[in-house]
């Protein structure tokens, strides 16, 4: 059975060679919420698909030989109105699957279905859906297949609960964009796939893609390297090509072009000693006792569950709520978390503002709680006042990292789980020791409980596992403040 690069493996290399081969040679990872969610959706998105293209043949995935075979035969006995799904193709050593073909008159449109948004035209497509799609019209044309038009089916934000799921998805014809990018991937097939068939891994250099690259720290470039240029903040692709040749932050020079924020950063990471600024220390003297802190979790589905509400519209359905009264004394808890059917919204808003009592500041990270409160006053407009005086109450606490005080353990960065480490060091505030990690995890995980990928059993571990993450949230949110306000009051 012939070993075939295929597109996953393709389109990473485009982007860098060294990291594809190491993810063609990595373990498989555990399957996390997160991205069984985002599968879900994508079969969601399907069979949207199949409403909106009527009936077609579904031709078998794999193994790659029966797919080709199925292909073949479709191809050779199309009628004039013929729909494929799963269309297998392959050429020299690159093989891709289109999610749909349809026959044009003579020739065929190639179908990539996509769970993004609709843009109002064709230049707003994002690159990689281009790029997905190339790669496919690449090996079809390559053989043999004759394409009229090149079709992204993406989610229309018009969609509302209720209509028909044909409805769901629009179509925008991308054929100028995909064939000449079809025949860039054609000029490099032979060196990518060479490259990720070669037993010693390809050299690697250093891009702006290894900011994100899963091997770059612990496999690659940045394996020792405490001081990697991607720590400056707001580092955009154009200036990390101008500083790249200096490899990393302790050896750029004092004329080096850094804007006063990545310079502070810098400077901190370069001196090995953290950075105090009182002014933006000051900030926390607008907090108003009792402290209230405030964490939203929220899900985005592609279709929809509630009426009047927009494809991928955040959906808040757990909050978790710390109280300090006067300094010193120990925090109070207050939870809720959505049933896994139903429309929660307005129970969430009515124990929200029961919570929250009417004075005291709401302390948040981030804009994403004021994002959700707004949310609630437009969707339950019978608590908009509730919610506007709210509003009044919010005081973002990462601004004051941001301002007031920087330390290298930080490596740049100023969110939770980057500041919450160096600044307390306590076990119970470990998020590694958690079931649930990370935000999104928490929202695939959810949604997998409402649509019933689990059982009953499984479902009332979820939900404490949900809590617990939500709870340390806040608790972590509690003892920022408080170191910060130590440091605040140990100046003049």
């Amino acid at each position: 059975m012939k070993d075939w690069i295929d597109k996953e493996a393709f389109l990473s290399a485009a982007t860098c060679l060294t990291q594809s081969w190491y993810g063609l040679r990595a373990p498989k990872r555990d399957l996390r919420p997160a991205l069984e969610w985002r599968f879900h959706v994508g079969n969601e998105i399907g069979r949207a698909a199949r409403d909106r293209l009527g009936n077609g043949i579904e031709l078998p995935r794999s193994p790659v030989e029966i797919g080709l075979k199925a292909t073949t035969e479709v191809l050779s006995a199309a009628s004039a109105n013929c729909v494929a799904f799963e269309a297998t193709f392959a050429a020299a050593d690159v093989v891709s699957r289109a999610d749909a073909i349809r026959r044009n008159g003579g020739s065929w449109d190639l179908i990539e279905v996509k769970s993004g948004k609709l843009p109002a035209d064709a230049g707003a497509v994002k690159a990689a859906y281009i790029d997905d799609l190339a790669f496919t019209a690449l090996v079809a044309e390559s053989s043999g297949l004759q394409i009229a038009r090149c079709i992204l089916m993406l989610v229309r934000g018009q969609y509302r609960l209720g209509s028909p799921l044909s409805e769901l998805l629009g179509e925008l014809d991308v054929t100028e964009q995909v064939l000449p990018r079809a025949r860039e991937f054609g000029g490099v097939v032979p060196q990518i796939t060479a490259g990720l068939r070669a037993q010693a891994r390809p050299e690697p250099r250093l891009i702006f893609a290894c900011k994100d690259c899963a091997f770059y720290e612990t496999d690659c470039l940045g394996v020792g390297i405490g001081d990697p240029l991607f720590a400056l903040p707001r580092l955009s692709a154009k200036r990390f090509e101008e500083l790249k040749g200096y490899g990393r932050i302790s050896a750029l020079p004092p004329e080096a072009e850094l804007t006063e924020t990545q310079r502070r950063v810098a400077d901190v990471i370069r001196s090995g000693k953290p950075l105090i600024e009182p002014d933006g220390l000051k900030h926390l003297d607008r907090v108003v006792r009792p402290v209230y802190y405030l964490d939203f979790e929220s899900v985005n589905p592609a279709i929809p569950w509630f009426p009047d509400v927009a494809p991928y519209e955040q959906v808040p359905f757990q909050f978790s709520v710390h109280v300090v009264g006067a300094a010193g004394q120990e925090a109070m808890h207050y939870e809720y978390l959505a049933p896994n059917d139903g429309d929660w919204r307005q129970e969430l808003a009515a124990q929200l503002v029961d919570r929250l009592g009417d004075r005291g500041s709401i302390l948040t990270y981030s804009g994403y709680e004021r994002r959700m409160i707004n949310y609630l006053a437009d969707a339950l407009p019978n608590r908009a006042p509730r919610f506007s005086a709210l509003q009044a109450r919010l005081f973002d606490l990462e601004p004051v990292f941001k301002n007031g005080y920087c330390h290298p353990g930080f490596r740049g960065r100023t969110s939770i789980k980057a500041t919450l480490p160096t600044m307390v060091q306590q076990e119970q505030l470990d998020y590694s020791r958690l079931a649930v990690r990370k935000g999104d995890d928490a929202a695939g995980l959810f949604a997998l409980m409402r649509v019933g990928r689990y059982s009953p059993g499984e479902c009332e571990v979820h939900r404490q596992n949900l809590l617990e993450y939500c709870k340390l949230d806040t608790l972590a949110m509690v003892r920022l403040h408080q170191e910060l306000a130590k440091i605040r009051a140990s100046l003049p």
